[in-house]
């Protein structure tokens, strides 16, 4: 899990991350252990071919120092030496077994196998820093036992060929990872589109998918897509309709239930009768409201005056004997349907004063929208309820315990505020209390025919 969480904190997981960085990872170890492979053969050909060339310097020399006798060897040693050829003749050798190894396969140069009875090499770089020569130790020991020792600077063209080879691959590398790039991004293309389509959907409409292109695995997952799309949508708009019929069809009874209470003789019984329906009523209401959805019934849009509306609200729950405060109120027009967004308005306002203590109430506005601000001093919404508020049929506790309401009161106002191109949010206000923010585009950011007129447009 914590790998998992790492990966997707640093590299975003999308399918060219997914596709590229396995190869990544591949590419490098091959890089890593071609560049190994290739640095120790080379420098074992560098040192071979660096041996065979100190063997045939050394080759005439030793042939004449063992021509003459002893005692004359030091000083043809030291006549026969060069700047880039140093010798010495003594009975040692200057490379001892342990630091040098024995090259039989040299015997063949020259006439050393007649001459010798071993041959020691022990290559090794005399500029470390850019390996331009190699300084070759050669120990040859005579027939007599007696040692020529030299020591050879060649040069060596292991650092050029080893960068070349560098250069080479590393070039091969970028063009491969640049490949597989482009492969990955046009192949994730079609996968973008067909998301960016499906995002862009009306959630009850009922056009199809576009056609994204793509390899033939695309396709198939766009038509499959679209197919469980339409079942969806038709299963649905049936249960919203047989929902609606329900509920449409139990107000003509609830109406006779009304009629048949007025006229029970206990007046406390018909209060009880009355309240019970009255909730009744409204239950039904809100589930007629909530599958109504945004449409408002087919209402038309027109421009709104926020500021009045919200005065409207509060006058209506003034007569009711609830008291709600005005707070700034500013001048406000926006496009959009008055019955469906005084829903909302009153849902608001109701809320804050069952569940509540002083509501209040404020219209502000800026350049890009307009937010209406509901809010109470009450005990607020518990923070584990609120990312659950907007659920349909969800209820909290003091909800219950007040009684009443449906659970749609919430997830209608924000599908009503939503289609008008806004949103509706509920945040727990500091010290206590509750405040909903209803934002909404301002006249110049919407046009009627941004908003659906009829349900699924």
């Amino acid at each position: 899990m914590a790998m998992t969480a790492a990966r997707r904190r640093w590299l975003p997981d999308t399918l060219l991350v997914r596709i590229l960085a396995p190869g990544v990872f591949a590419l490098v170890v091959l890089l890593v252990v071609s560049l190994v492979v290739h640095a120790s053969l080379l420098r074992q050909a560098a040192e071979r071919g660096a041996a065979e060339v100190a063997a045939h310097r050394v080759a005439g020399v030793a042939e004449a120092i063992a021509a003459v006798a002893r005692p004359d060897r030091f000083r043809i040693a030291q006549a026969l030496s060069a700047p880039d050829l140093a010798l010495s003749w003594g009975d040692a050798p200057d490379l001892p077994s342990d630091r040098a190894r024995a090259a039989p396969d040299l015997a063949h140069v020259g006439r050393l196998a007649e001459v010798t009875r071993e041959i020691r090499v022990a290559p090794g770089l005399s500029d470390a820093e850019h390996g331009a020569l190699r300084n070759v130790a050669v120990s040859v020991q005579l027939v007599d036992g007696s040692w020529v020792n030299a020591r050879v600077l060649a040069v060596s063209l292991i650092a050029a060929d080893d960068a070349a080879f560098r250069v080479a691959v590393g070039t091969v590398a970028a063009a491969l990872l640049i490949c597989v790039a482009l492969a990955s991004r046009v192949a994730a293309a079609p996968l973008a589109r067909l998301a960016r389509a499906v995002r862009h959907l009306p959630p009850d409409g009922d056009a199809p998918l576009p056609q994204v292109g793509g390899p033939q695995e695309v396709r198939d997952v766009t038509e499959a897509l679209d197919g469980a799309l339409r079942r969806v949508r038709d299963l649905l708009r049936q249960r919203s309709l047989a929902l609606g019929a329900l509920s449409h069809d139990l107000m003509s009874p609830l109406a006779r239930l009304k009629l048949r209470a007025d006229e029970l003789p206990d007046p406390a019984l018909r209060r009880t009768v009355q309240r019970d329906l009255a909730e009744m009523e409204g239950m039904v209401g809100d589930v007629l409201a909530y599958l109504r959805g945004a449409d408002g019934g087919g209402e038309p849009v027109v421009p709104v005056s926020v500021t009045d509306l919200v005065q409207v609200v509060v006058d209506e729950f003034a007569e009711t004997g609830a008291d709600v405060e005005e707070r700034r109120l500013d001048e406000a027009t926006v496009l959009a349907r008055p019955v469906a967004l005084k829903r909302v308005l009153r849902n608001l306002v109701e809320n804050a004063i069952k569940y509540g203590a002083n509501p209040w109430v404020e219209v502000l506005t800026n350049r890009s929208e307009v937010e209406v601000r509901v809010g109470d001093h009450g005990p607020g919404v518990p923070p584990e309820d609120l990312a659950r508020v907007f659920e349909p049929f969800f209820r909290g506790d003091r909800a219950r315990a007040a009684g009443g309401g449906s659970g749609l009161g919430l997830p209608t106002a924000k599908a009503i505020a939503e289609a008008h191109g806004g949103a509706l949010e509920l945040a727990s206000a500091p010290g206590g209390g509750t405040i909903a923010v209803l934002k909404l585009p301002p006249t110049s950011a919407v046009t009627p025919a941004q908003l659906p007129s009829k349900p699924g447009a």
